[in-house]
This record gives structure tokens, sequence and C-alpha cells, in this order.
């Protein structure tokens, strides 16, 4: 009807329209005497009309056959036709991607990938993702339509869509030149174009090519950079796992997963290793010349003062494929200071975070870490202190308010749970189910696989439509959505 009232013509087509009357209609739109078929999950397959140039999603899905399946009757090529306008009114491509996404078939049939508009997991967003910039746009109910992709820049995406080989994160190509590289999921070149001779990709997102006939090169994806090259380079290189971090063993020796390469002077074991999560260090015999060494002292309130001895600490970052570091301090808040080759020195958050400091030659007093150190130190050692004394009193409320509680019950009437407090029935049995409580907070479950909060004197403060809770200690509550997205919900 809106089309209509606009001048265009549109008619609708549903279950209950007759046989004969949907062929005609169907007729009319592929002469064109019709210019939008309005439908309810009529021609989600098998419609053969190649010319269709508009395509627009107005209802959800949570398969991805069927979204490819609405894409699908617009992307087919016909003559005369340059490009298709998808207009997605319901986000899908927030949930698989874009219709030009390579695909993980084997996973998305086994299971083993839950969708959902934002991913949980980098493992799970990755296969669904074409770049990081779409998972980041901010879509408010009430603004104007926004542009997800221009058809200029979906033909620069599948430009390289003549795949020779494809393993993990990576695939073979050609290009229009005859000439082979190597890209990520992105699209993005990893490898210089060449006419290589063979070209396959190993186990560890290892690269195998010949750029000459009897020349033999292996190339690290992660890193961008050649492990060997030449005409008597030994055995492929395997990548090791040691405390979940990866090294690359080749010709006995262990090195770095880093553009600046870095051996290490033995074979090491977990044991050499200290795995702190965002980084993870080894300690090393050899000392780097010109890396301080802050600490904080017994009773020091957050004052640092420096080591007269040089790091010995070698420190790799969590996704850092470029640089490998030396540890100059460790701070409260998950705060470390690091030195890179240069001897710059950088303050690294929990979330990789990398922000200069200053360096051992400085020009002035903000580079210079006998002023920058000790005010860091103090910084986030008060931080740290005031966010302890924050979870110490939330711990307080919890307790004080449990208390107040008296002696909880859970009981059950016909198939109906309530609770009961000091015998008093504080919530009627209205509920399927009813968790133990955890601190003030029960979690329940209204009908089946909808669970909410409430507090123990009933009061609802998470609606019931998750299907799985958790209360934590902290009055923190963990929910997962029948998407399998999980969010944390403070219930203070």
């Amino acid at each position: 009807k809106l089309y209509q009232e606009h001048g265009v013509k549109a008619i609708a087509i549903d279950s209950k329209t007759p046989a004969t009357e949907r062929q005609q209609d169907i007729d009319a739109f592929k002469k064109g005497d019709i210019q939008v078929l309005v439908n309810v999950d009529i021609f989600s397959e098998g419609f053969d009309c190649p010319d269709v140039e508009f395509v627009q999603l107005a209802r959800p899905t949570l398969s991805l056959a069927k979204y490819l399946q609405m894409v699908g009757r617009g992307l087919r090529v016909a003559k005369g036709k340059k490009n298709c306008v998808i207009i997605d009114n319901v986000g899908l491509y927030r949930v698989f991607g874009l219709p030009s996404q390579v695909w993980n078939w084997n996973a998305m049939f086994e299971g083993k990938l839950k969708v959902g508009k934002k991913k949980g997991t980098p493992k799970e967003r990755e296969f669904f993702l074409m770049n990081e910039e779409q998972d980041d746009i901010q879509i408010h109910p009430d603004s104007e339509m926004m542009m997800v992709m221009s058809h200029e820049e979906l033909l620069q995406t599948i430009q390289y869509r003549e795949f020779v080989d494809s393993k993990g994160e990576f695939a073979i190509i050609k290009l229009p030149d005859g000439k082979m590289t190597v890209v990520n999921r992105q699209g993005e070149q990893v490898l210089e174009p060449g006419d290589y001779y063979d070209m396959k990709l190993l186990n560890g997102n290892i690269l195998f090519y010949r750029p000459r006939r009897k020349e033999v090169c292996y190339y690290d994806l992660l890193a961008k950079a050649v492990i060997d090259d030449g005409t008597n380079v030994a055995e492929a290189p395997h990548v090791v796992n040691i405390k979940g971090w990866e090294f690359i063993e080749y010709n006995d020796i262990f090195m770095s997963r880093t553009q600046e390469e870095f051996s290490l002077p033995y074979r090491p074991s977990q044991y050499d290793f200290l795995n702190y999560g965002y980084y993870m260090i080894f300690r090393f015999r050899p000392s780097a010349t010109g890396c301080q060494v802050w600490y904080h002292y017994e009773g020091s309130e957050g004052k640092m003062r420096m080591s007269y001895e040089d790091s010995r600490n070698v420190c790799f970052l969590r996704n850092d494929y470029e640089h490998v570091y030396w540890l100059c301090a460790v701070l409260y808040g998950e705060h470390i200071v690091v030195m890179d080759s240069k001897q710059d020195y950088y303050l690294v958050d929990s979330n990789l975070k990398k922000t200069y400091i200053g360096c051992n030659s400085p020009k002035n007093e903000n580079e210079d870490l006998n002023f920058v150190m000790p005010r860091l130190g103090k910084k986030y050692y008060h931080e740290a202190m005031l966010q302890k004394k924050k979870m110490e009193a939330s711990e307080m409320l919890l307790l004080h308010e449990k208390s107040e509680a008296g002696h909880v019950e859970l009981y059950q009437a016909g198939k109906k749970w309530g609770v009961k407090v000091d015998g008093r029935v504080i919530v009627p049995p209205l509920y399927h189910s009813i968790a133990q409580p955890v601190g003030a907070y029960c979690a329940f479950e209204q009908v089946p696989r909808h669970w909410g909060v409430m507090t123990l004197k009933g009061k609802v403060i998470v609606d019931a439509k998750y299907e799985k809770v958790e209360i934590r200690d902290n009055g923190i509550a963990v929910v997962t959505g029948i998407t399998g997205k999980t969010q944390t919900i403070n219930l203070k």
C-alpha cells in the first residue's frame, strides 16, 4: 500500500492468493508491468527471474541458507543488468555478513557456529563478518537509512574470488592478470603478487611457495615475514603451541611469530614462560641493553624505584605479530610498561592499548622515565585501591541484603514454584522453576527456557527472556539469549 501511494506499481502475494492469480501476477512482474512484488516467504527459493535489481528484506531469520536464498533472488547475472540494490530493514547483514562473504559451511551445518546480532567471540564472528567495521556500525532505531557497502566497494571485495586453495584464515587466489597472491578474510593481500610456480597453504597459517622453479620459500602469513627461502631450505616449519602462545619450530630453532625475528636459545618448555593472558614473558639470560626496570617497593603506596639492572624478561603481546618487547614494569590495575627495539617505552593495558610514554634519550620531562614512572605508579595504585574499596562495599551490601531477607525456602505447589521467607509466602507459586538464591537474588524460569532474575522480596529486575542465567556472588548476572549471545548485567 505504501508503494502504491507513492506511484509505484506494487502488489502483494501470500499463501492465500489463488494459484492462477499468483501466476498472472508473476508474469506481469517479469514483463515489467508490476514493479514491486511483495511476498511472505513465497519467493525465497525457486523463483526464476534473473533481472531482479532490487531486494528488500523485511523479515528476520537465523537461517544462513534462508538469508542467502532471499538475497540470491537479486544476485543473478542478466543481460543489461549492472547491479542490485539490497535494503536490509532487519539487520541480517549484521548477523551473517554481506552476501559476498566466504562461508564456512561445514561449521555452520555441524552447529559449531551460533548466530546473533553480535558474535560472542572473535572465533564465532570471523566466519560471518567481512570486516570488523561492520560490527562497529551503530544504528539508532529512528535514524535514516545508511550505506553499508556501495556497489563499487562490493566489486572491490569480490575481485579475488578465483580461489586456488584456502585454509583457515587465508586463501590463495589468482588475479585477472594471471598472477597469484594470498588474501585474508577481509580481502587484503598479505603477499606480493607474482608468477609463482607453486603455492600451498600449510597448517598453522604457514605458506609454501616457489618464486622460481628450483627455489622454495616458507612464509609466516600472520607475521608477514619470510621464515626461509633459497635452494637449500630444510623440511617445512611447523607451529608449536606453548601455554596458548604460538612459536615456529624450524631447523631445530624456535622463533617467535613476529616480524622482528627473535629466536629462543634452546628448546623451551611451558615452565620457561609466564602467561598473564594479554602478555607472556620469557626470562632471557642476557639482559636487554638499556631496558630500565621499575618496581613498587613495600609500603610505598604506589611509589616506584628504578633497578640498577637491565631487564631480562622478553615480553610478547597477544595478537602483536610485529614486535618483540622487553618488560620494564608491572603496574597496578593490569597495566605493564614495555620497551621496543627502538628503546621507546609504552604503557599497555589488558585491552592491548599501547600508549607511548617515553624513551632512553628524552627530549623533555614528559619523555623521561624518571618523571613518568613515579606518576604512573601512583596513579594506578590509587585507582586500584579505589576499585578495591568499591568491591568491598558492594560485598558488604550484598551480605546485609541477604541477612535482612531471613531464611529463604523454595516451595512447590502443583507444578509451580514460589519463595517463602521465614515461613511466610513472599512469591506465590507462579514459576516453572526457581534456582537456589545467590546473595539477595535468585533466577526464575517463567516458562521453559525463559529465565529472569528477581530479588528475594519477589521484585523482578531482569525479565524472563533468556535461555540461561548465572548469578555471581558480586551481584553480577551473566545471561545468554536464544541466539547464544552472552552479556553481563549489574543487578545492583
